[in-house]
Protein backbone atom coordinates (compact mmCIF):
# COMPACT_ATOMS: atom_id res chain seq x y z
CA UNK A 1 0.00 0.00 0.00
CA UNK A 2 1.24 3.49 -0.42
CA UNK A 3 0.16 6.82 1.01
CA UNK A 4 0.89 9.65 -1.81
CA UNK A 5 0.34 13.14 0.14
CA UNK A 6 -0.96 16.34 -1.25
CA UNK A 7 -2.36 19.85 0.03
CA UNK A 8 -5.62 20.52 -1.30
CA UNK A 9 -7.01 23.87 -0.07
CA UNK A 10 -10.50 23.93 1.23
CA UNK A 11 -12.03 25.14 -1.76
CA UNK A 12 -10.88 22.30 -4.07
CA UNK A 13 -12.27 19.98 -1.58
CA UNK A 14 -15.87 21.30 -0.87
CA UNK A 15 -15.59 21.21 -5.41
CA UNK A 16 -14.25 17.32 -4.65
CA UNK A 17 -17.46 16.59 -2.84
CA UNK A 18 -20.22 18.51 -4.54
CA UNK A 19 -18.76 16.75 -8.01
CA UNK A 20 -19.12 13.35 -5.83
CA UNK A 21 -15.42 13.09 -6.52
CA UNK A 22 -14.87 12.68 -2.93
CA UNK A 23 -17.64 10.21 -0.98
CA UNK A 24 -17.99 11.02 2.87
CA UNK A 25 -19.78 8.16 3.43
CA UNK A 26 -19.12 4.80 1.88
CA UNK A 27 -20.51 2.09 3.70
CA UNK A 28 -17.61 1.50 5.78
CA UNK A 29 -18.31 4.52 7.59
CA UNK A 30 -20.16 5.51 10.83
CA UNK A 31 -22.78 8.12 10.55
CA UNK A 32 -22.29 11.52 10.75
CA UNK A 33 -21.52 12.15 14.79
CA UNK A 34 -19.98 15.15 15.65
CA UNK A 35 -21.78 17.53 17.66
CA UNK A 36 -22.81 21.27 16.24
CA UNK A 37 -20.71 22.44 18.89
CA UNK A 38 -17.82 19.93 18.23
CA UNK A 39 -18.18 21.03 14.34
CA UNK A 40 -17.95 24.83 15.47
CA UNK A 41 -14.97 24.20 17.12
CA UNK A 42 -13.30 23.18 13.82
CA UNK A 43 -14.01 25.92 11.78
CA UNK A 44 -13.10 28.23 14.80
CA UNK A 45 -9.35 26.52 14.50
CA UNK A 46 -9.64 27.19 10.64
CA UNK A 47 -10.53 30.36 11.05
CA UNK A 48 -7.67 30.88 13.37
CA UNK A 49 -4.88 29.01 11.31
CA UNK A 50 -4.44 26.31 13.22
CA UNK A 51 -3.65 22.95 12.48
CA UNK A 52 -6.29 20.62 11.54
CA UNK A 53 -5.42 16.46 11.72
CA UNK A 54 -4.32 14.92 7.78
CA UNK A 55 -7.60 13.22 5.79
CA UNK A 56 -7.16 9.83 4.69
CA UNK A 57 -9.12 8.77 1.21
CA UNK A 58 -9.17 5.47 -0.44
CA UNK A 59 -8.87 5.88 -4.49
CA UNK A 60 -10.58 3.34 -5.58
CA UNK A 61 -10.07 1.57 -9.30
CA UNK A 62 -13.08 4.08 -11.24
CA UNK A 63 -10.42 6.84 -9.53
CA UNK A 64 -13.22 7.97 -6.69
CA UNK A 65 -11.95 9.00 -3.43
CA UNK A 66 -13.66 6.76 -0.78
CA UNK A 67 -13.28 8.92 3.06
CA UNK A 68 -11.42 6.11 5.45
CA UNK A 69 -10.61 8.56 8.16
CA UNK A 70 -11.36 12.21 8.55
CA UNK A 71 -15.38 11.73 7.96
CA UNK A 72 -16.36 14.24 10.86
CA UNK A 73 -13.77 16.60 10.09
CA UNK A 74 -14.90 17.38 6.27
CA UNK A 75 -19.03 16.99 7.21
CA UNK A 76 -17.75 20.20 9.57
CA UNK A 77 -16.41 22.08 6.58
CA UNK A 78 -19.25 20.71 4.27
CA UNK A 79 -21.65 21.72 7.02
CA UNK A 80 -20.21 25.29 7.66
CA UNK A 81 -20.06 25.82 3.59
CA UNK A 82 -23.94 24.95 2.98
CA UNK A 83 -25.06 27.27 5.76
CA UNK A 84 -25.94 24.59 8.67
CA UNK A 85 -23.27 25.80 11.08
CA UNK A 86 -22.65 29.32 12.20
CA UNK A 87 -19.61 30.69 13.37
CA UNK A 88 -19.18 31.08 17.40
CA UNK A 89 -16.81 33.86 18.52
CA UNK A 90 -17.09 33.36 22.25
CA UNK A 91 -14.68 30.18 21.74
CA UNK A 92 -11.43 30.68 24.09
CA UNK A 93 -9.16 32.15 23.77
CA UNK A 94 -10.05 35.31 23.00
CA UNK A 95 -9.51 36.54 19.23
CA UNK A 96 -11.11 39.84 18.22
CA UNK A 97 -11.46 38.88 14.67
CA UNK A 98 -13.48 35.79 15.11
CA UNK A 99 -15.69 37.61 17.89
CA UNK A 100 -16.45 39.53 15.33
CA UNK A 101 -17.44 37.10 12.78
CA UNK A 102 -19.72 35.88 15.80
CA UNK A 103 -23.12 34.42 14.00
CA UNK A 104 -21.68 34.56 10.52
CA UNK A 105 -22.17 31.83 8.24
CA UNK A 106 -19.93 31.41 5.60
CA UNK A 107 -22.16 33.42 3.02
CA UNK A 108 -21.76 36.43 5.10
CA UNK A 109 -17.97 36.02 6.28
CA UNK A 110 -15.99 39.04 6.36
CA UNK A 111 -14.03 38.71 2.78
CA UNK A 112 -10.96 38.52 4.25
CA UNK A 113 -11.98 36.23 6.45
CA UNK A 114 -13.42 33.81 3.29
CA UNK A 115 -10.80 33.85 1.65
CA UNK A 116 -8.43 32.95 4.52
CA UNK A 117 -10.96 30.04 4.95
CA UNK A 118 -11.21 29.02 1.48
CA UNK A 119 -7.32 29.08 1.38
CA UNK A 120 -6.88 26.97 3.99
CA UNK A 121 -4.83 23.53 2.92
CA UNK A 122 -5.54 20.21 4.80
CA UNK A 123 -2.91 17.67 3.89
CA UNK A 124 -4.64 14.52 2.60
CA UNK A 125 -3.08 11.17 1.77
CA UNK A 126 -4.24 8.49 -0.83
CA UNK A 127 -4.28 5.24 -0.55
CA UNK A 128 -3.10 3.28 -3.47
CA UNK A 129 -1.86 0.04 -4.47
CA UNK A 130 -3.21 -1.91 -1.68
CA UNK A 131 -4.58 -5.36 0.00
CA UNK A 132 -8.00 -5.67 0.75
CA UNK A 133 -7.44 -6.03 4.07
CA UNK A 134 -4.92 -3.14 4.25
CA UNK A 135 -7.07 -0.04 4.54
CA UNK A 136 -9.00 -1.67 6.98
CA UNK A 137 -6.05 -2.18 9.41
CA UNK A 138 -4.90 1.56 9.09
CA UNK A 139 -8.29 2.81 9.86
CA UNK A 140 -8.36 0.66 12.74
CA UNK A 141 -4.67 1.45 13.65
CA UNK A 142 -5.87 5.09 13.23
CA UNK A 143 -8.67 4.99 15.41
CA UNK A 144 -7.59 3.53 18.51
CA UNK A 145 -9.22 5.23 21.69
CA UNK A 146 -6.98 7.55 23.33
CA UNK A 147 -8.76 9.27 26.24
CA UNK A 148 -6.62 11.70 27.97
CA UNK A 149 -6.99 12.45 31.88
CA UNK A 150 -8.19 16.20 32.58
CA UNK A 151 -4.93 16.59 33.63
CA UNK A 152 -3.19 15.78 30.56
CA UNK A 153 -5.84 18.04 28.65
CA UNK A 154 -5.25 20.59 30.90
CA UNK A 155 -1.00 20.43 30.11
CA UNK A 156 -1.71 21.95 26.57
CA UNK A 157 -2.70 25.17 27.99
CA UNK A 158 0.84 26.40 27.87
CA UNK A 159 -0.15 29.70 30.51
CA UNK A 160 1.11 30.87 34.05
CA UNK A 161 -0.71 28.45 35.96
CA UNK A 162 0.52 25.31 33.83
CA UNK A 163 3.84 26.68 34.84
CA UNK A 164 3.78 26.84 37.98
CA UNK A 165 1.90 23.47 39.28
CA UNK A 166 4.72 21.84 36.99
CA UNK A 167 7.52 23.28 38.84
CA UNK A 168 5.39 21.87 42.09
CA UNK A 169 4.83 18.51 41.00
CA UNK A 170 8.82 18.22 39.57
CA UNK A 171 9.95 19.54 43.22
CA UNK A 172 8.06 16.92 44.94
CA UNK A 173 10.96 14.51 45.43
CA UNK A 174 13.28 17.96 47.29
CA UNK A 175 10.56 17.59 49.67
CA UNK A 176 11.15 13.91 50.23
CA UNK A 177 7.53 13.19 48.67
CA UNK A 178 8.45 9.80 46.50
CA UNK A 179 6.03 7.14 44.79
CA UNK A 180 6.95 5.00 47.73
CA UNK A 181 5.70 7.28 50.46
CA UNK A 182 3.02 9.04 48.78
CA UNK A 183 1.48 5.39 47.66
CA UNK A 184 1.09 5.99 43.69
CA UNK A 185 2.96 7.47 40.54
CA UNK A 186 2.35 11.16 38.58
CA UNK A 187 1.55 8.50 35.75
CA UNK A 188 -1.19 10.36 33.68
CA UNK A 189 -0.09 13.42 35.62
CA UNK A 190 -1.77 12.38 38.78
CA UNK A 191 0.00 15.02 41.06
CA UNK A 192 -0.39 17.66 38.94
CA UNK A 193 -4.14 17.20 39.08
CA UNK A 194 -4.06 16.87 43.01
CA UNK A 195 -1.63 20.13 43.20
CA UNK A 196 -3.82 22.11 40.98
CA UNK A 197 -6.74 21.18 43.01
CA UNK A 198 -5.08 22.16 46.28
CA UNK A 199 -3.91 25.47 44.79
CA UNK A 200 -7.65 26.10 43.07
CA UNK A 201 -9.42 25.35 46.41
CA UNK A 202 -6.94 27.94 48.34
CA UNK A 203 -7.21 30.50 45.37
CA UNK A 204 -11.02 30.11 46.10
CA UNK A 205 -10.83 30.12 49.78
CA UNK A 206 -13.00 27.18 50.55
CA UNK A 207 -13.89 23.45 50.59
CA UNK A 208 -17.38 23.96 50.44
CA UNK A 209 -18.09 24.26 46.98
CA UNK A 210 -17.37 21.47 44.33
CA UNK A 211 -14.19 21.51 42.20
CA UNK A 212 -14.99 20.61 38.87
CA UNK A 213 -12.47 19.62 35.81
CA UNK A 214 -14.35 22.38 33.93
CA UNK A 215 -13.01 25.36 36.69
CA UNK A 216 -9.85 23.87 36.45
CA UNK A 217 -9.48 23.80 33.18
CA UNK A 218 -10.66 28.02 32.92
CA UNK A 219 -8.20 28.70 35.56
CA UNK A 220 -5.59 26.80 33.29
CA UNK A 221 -6.38 29.03 30.50
CA UNK A 222 -6.30 32.18 32.24
CA UNK A 223 -3.33 34.56 31.79
CA UNK A 224 -3.68 35.46 35.86
CA UNK A 225 -0.94 33.51 37.63
CA UNK A 226 -1.79 32.35 41.09
CA UNK A 227 -0.50 34.14 43.90
CA UNK A 228 2.79 33.63 45.16
CA UNK A 229 1.32 33.54 48.85
CA UNK A 230 -0.58 30.08 47.69
CA UNK A 231 2.43 28.76 45.96
CA UNK A 232 4.40 29.24 49.11
CA UNK A 233 1.49 27.83 51.32
CA UNK A 234 1.64 24.40 49.21
CA UNK A 235 5.36 24.57 49.37
CA UNK A 236 5.88 24.65 52.79
CA UNK A 237 2.99 21.95 53.48
CA UNK A 238 4.10 19.98 50.85
CA UNK A 239 7.54 20.71 53.07
CA UNK A 240 5.50 19.50 56.11
CA UNK A 241 4.44 16.54 54.88
CA UNK A 242 7.35 15.38 53.43
CA UNK A 243 8.92 15.66 56.65
CA UNK A 244 7.05 12.42 58.06
CA UNK A 245 8.98 10.39 55.27
CA UNK A 246 12.28 10.12 57.66
CA UNK A 247 10.26 8.45 60.15
CA UNK A 248 9.90 5.48 57.51
CA UNK A 249 6.10 6.02 57.67
CA UNK A 250 4.31 4.98 54.31
CA UNK A 251 0.64 5.93 54.67
CA UNK A 252 0.07 4.85 50.62
CA UNK A 253 -2.41 7.79 50.02
CA UNK A 254 -4.55 7.92 46.90
CA UNK A 255 -5.37 11.15 44.79
CA UNK A 256 -8.41 12.06 47.56
CA UNK A 257 -6.25 11.51 50.82
CA UNK A 258 -3.34 12.96 49.46
CA UNK A 259 -5.40 16.11 48.68
CA UNK A 260 -6.49 16.14 52.03
CA UNK A 261 -3.55 15.71 53.51
CA UNK A 262 -2.08 19.08 51.89
CA UNK A 263 -5.18 20.60 52.96
CA UNK A 264 -4.77 19.46 56.41
CA UNK A 265 -0.80 20.51 56.49
CA UNK A 266 -1.88 24.24 54.68
CA UNK A 267 -4.01 24.98 57.76
CA UNK A 268 -1.31 23.74 60.76
CA UNK A 269 0.90 25.90 59.26
CA UNK A 270 -1.95 28.87 58.65
CA UNK A 271 -2.88 28.39 62.59
CA UNK A 272 -1.38 31.02 64.71
CA UNK A 273 -1.83 29.01 67.44
CA UNK A 274 -0.38 25.37 65.86
CA UNK A 275 2.92 26.60 65.63
CA UNK A 276 3.87 24.14 67.64
CA UNK A 277 2.24 20.86 65.90
CA UNK A 278 4.37 21.11 62.66
CA UNK A 279 7.05 19.01 64.78
CA UNK A 280 4.11 16.58 65.82
CA UNK A 281 2.99 16.00 62.25
CA UNK A 282 5.81 12.53 61.78
CA UNK A 283 4.23 11.05 65.12
CA UNK A 284 1.22 11.62 64.54
CA UNK A 285 0.80 10.70 60.67
CA UNK A 286 2.63 7.10 61.76
CA UNK A 287 0.00 7.08 64.39
CA UNK A 288 -2.92 7.78 62.06
CA UNK A 289 -2.12 5.08 59.61
CA UNK A 290 -1.78 2.48 62.56
CA UNK A 291 -5.02 3.55 63.50
CA UNK A 292 -6.62 3.67 59.83
CA UNK A 293 -5.50 0.28 59.33
CA UNK A 294 -7.12 -1.27 62.35
CA UNK A 295 -9.95 0.95 63.10
CA UNK A 296 -12.41 -2.59 61.84
CA UNK A 297 -11.18 -3.90 64.86
CA UNK A 298 -11.26 -1.04 67.21
CA UNK A 299 -15.06 0.07 66.62
CA UNK A 300 -16.19 -2.85 68.47
CA UNK A 301 -14.04 -2.24 71.41
CA UNK A 302 -15.57 0.74 73.96
CA UNK A 303 -12.99 2.40 76.64
CA UNK A 304 -12.77 5.55 78.77
CA UNK A 305 -10.41 7.12 76.01
CA UNK A 306 -12.57 7.20 73.25
CA UNK A 307 -10.99 4.81 71.44
CA UNK A 308 -14.46 3.42 69.62
CA UNK A 309 -15.46 7.08 69.10
CA UNK A 310 -11.99 7.57 67.01
CA UNK A 311 -12.53 4.49 65.25
CA UNK A 312 -15.66 5.17 64.04
CA UNK A 313 -14.88 8.63 62.49
CA UNK A 314 -11.74 7.18 60.98
CA UNK A 315 -14.07 4.86 59.12
CA UNK A 316 -15.90 7.46 57.93
CA UNK A 317 -12.40 8.92 56.46
CA UNK A 318 -11.95 5.46 55.20
CA UNK A 319 -15.32 5.25 53.37
CA UNK A 320 -15.19 8.74 52.41
CA UNK A 321 -11.62 8.02 50.55
CA UNK A 322 -12.82 5.45 48.76
CA UNK A 323 -16.35 6.22 47.41
CA UNK A 324 -17.70 9.59 46.32
CA UNK A 325 -14.40 10.51 47.07
CA UNK A 326 -15.16 13.64 44.91
CA UNK A 327 -18.68 15.28 46.10
CA UNK A 328 -18.09 18.18 48.57
CA UNK A 329 -18.99 16.05 52.00
CA UNK A 330 -16.61 13.71 51.27
CA UNK A 331 -13.99 16.43 50.94
CA UNK A 332 -14.94 18.46 54.27
CA UNK A 333 -15.59 14.87 55.72
CA UNK A 334 -12.02 13.74 55.41
CA UNK A 335 -10.76 17.60 56.58
CA UNK A 336 -12.15 17.86 60.03
CA UNK A 337 -11.69 13.68 60.69
CA UNK A 338 -7.79 14.61 60.31
CA UNK A 339 -7.93 17.39 62.52
CA UNK A 340 -10.19 15.33 65.00
CA UNK A 341 -7.64 12.51 64.98
CA UNK A 342 -4.60 15.33 65.87
CA UNK A 343 -7.02 16.22 68.89
CA UNK A 344 -7.49 12.40 69.88
CA UNK A 345 -3.52 12.11 69.21
CA UNK A 346 -2.65 15.06 71.09
CA UNK A 347 -4.83 14.31 73.99
CA UNK A 348 -3.95 10.44 74.27
CA UNK A 349 0.30 12.36 74.59
CA UNK A 350 -0.57 14.45 77.42
CA UNK A 351 -0.01 17.61 75.06
CA UNK A 352 -3.72 18.75 74.06
CA UNK A 353 -2.10 22.39 74.93
CA UNK A 354 -0.50 22.44 71.83
CA UNK A 355 -3.78 23.12 69.82
CA UNK A 356 -4.56 26.22 71.60
CA UNK A 357 -8.17 27.23 71.37
CA UNK A 358 -8.69 28.21 68.07
CA UNK A 359 -10.71 26.62 65.51
CA UNK A 360 -8.33 23.03 65.30
CA UNK A 361 -9.31 23.07 69.02
CA UNK A 362 -12.98 23.65 68.04
CA UNK A 363 -13.00 20.46 65.50
CA UNK A 364 -12.05 18.37 68.25
CA UNK A 365 -14.15 19.53 71.14
CA UNK A 366 -17.41 19.00 68.93
CA UNK A 367 -16.97 15.95 67.41
CA UNK A 368 -15.33 14.19 70.83
CA UNK A 369 -18.55 14.81 72.66
CA UNK A 370 -21.01 14.23 70.06
CA UNK A 371 -22.90 10.60 70.69
CA UNK A 372 -24.54 10.06 67.56
CA UNK A 373 -23.54 8.08 64.80
CA UNK A 374 -20.23 9.34 63.58
CA UNK A 375 -21.31 10.15 59.69
CA UNK A 376 -24.70 12.11 61.35
CA UNK A 377 -21.78 13.92 63.78
CA UNK A 378 -19.88 14.97 60.91
CA UNK A 379 -22.62 16.47 58.61
CA UNK A 380 -23.95 18.06 61.72
CA UNK A 381 -21.12 19.63 62.83
CA UNK A 382 -20.62 20.65 58.81
CA UNK A 383 -23.80 22.20 59.34
CA UNK A 384 -23.71 24.21 62.39
CA UNK A 385 -20.34 25.23 62.02
CA UNK A 386 -20.44 25.81 57.99
CA UNK A 387 -17.11 24.31 58.39
CA UNK A 388 -14.94 24.44 54.77
CA UNK A 389 -12.94 27.81 55.09
CA UNK A 390 -9.58 27.92 53.91
CA UNK A 391 -6.66 30.68 54.84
Amino acid sequence: MKLLPSDPDIQTIISRIKSDDLDLQPNFQRGEVWSDSKKRRLIDSILRDWHVPPIHVIETSDKQQEVLDGQQRLVAIRDFVNGLIRVDGTIPPRDPKIENADGCTYETLPPFLRRQFDQFTIRVFRLVDYKPEEPGELFYRLNQPTSLTAAEQRNAFFGPVRGQIKALAEALPAYHLDETFIGFSNSRMAYDDILAKACISLERGTLREKLSASTITERYRSEKPLSETIIDLVESALHLLGSANETGVQPRFNKATFFSWICFCVRIISDPEATALRGELPAFLRWFESERLISDILVELDDHNGSARTSALLRVYIDRASARVADVFSVLARDVVLIFALGYFLNREGRLSLFGKGKLKGVFDSLRTESRDAEWSIANFLETSKWGTLP
